[in-house]
């Protein structure tokens, strides 16, 4: 999780529909930035986690357990996503500028409601405190039961160092929230951007 300043936004947000590519899973972080609080969903075709978790692997320096683009240097930041938009990933970002927890629920409430049309089979979120955890497992169950999320999904919390795919959420979240030339670095991976305050 990123927590810098957010600039104002320099680029056009996107307010589409994703492609519909079904049978996807998601990895999720999020980034808090000057008011504003980011949620970034990476989407992959389950055909391609092998190899997209084997290439994340591999951009970590020596001793280190995760990637985390907060603490990365400058330098390594553009090597990261130049070697990002590399892989057969695509990026969901979901903005809200309320407070949490209210931002965070209705981000995910937004994140469901699209998922819901992919036919996602799994959801892996960055784990926080446990009672966070926990309220927001008993949020998507309730979405998948009413039919507001997908039924069939499995879900999860997990630690960033257990699943590659969420260091490309943080990063792609980091990127996105830190505007100028890091966001438009990122561009080509974004697919969706929706403020969830507006409606979008």
């Amino acid at each position: 999780m990123a927590t810098d300043q957010c600039p104002p936004p320099d680029v056009t947000v996107k307010c589409s529909e994703p492609s519909r590519k079904r049978g996807v899973q998601a990895f999720v972080d999020e980034s808090k930035r000057r008011g504003v609080y980011l949620v970034c969903a990476v989407l992959i075709d389950p055909k391609d986690l092998a190899n997209t978790r084997g290439s994340l692997r591999r951009m970590r320096l020596p001793q280190q357990r995760r990637l985390h683009f907060a603490k990365e240097s400058a330098k390594r930041r553009q090597f990261l996503l130049e070697e990002l938009t590399r892989l057969p990933v695509r990026a969901w970002i979901y903005s809200s500028a309320a407070k949490e927890p209210s931002a965070r629920q209705d981000i995910m409430a937004a994140l469901l409601r699209d998922l819901s049309a992919f036919d996602c089979r799994r959801l892996v979120i960055e784990r926080r405190e446990a009672s966070q955890d926990a309220r927001e497992s008993a949020q998507i169950a309730t979405a998948n039961r009413s039919g507001e999320g997908p039924a069939e999904m499995s879900y999860d919390h997990l630690s960033g160092h257990e699943e590659p795919l969420l260091w490309a959420a943080d990063a792609m979240a980091w990127a996105y929230g830190a505007g100028g030339d890091w966001r438009r670095r990122s561009a080509s991976l974004i697919e969706c951007v929706r403020n969830v305050d507006s409606g979008c």
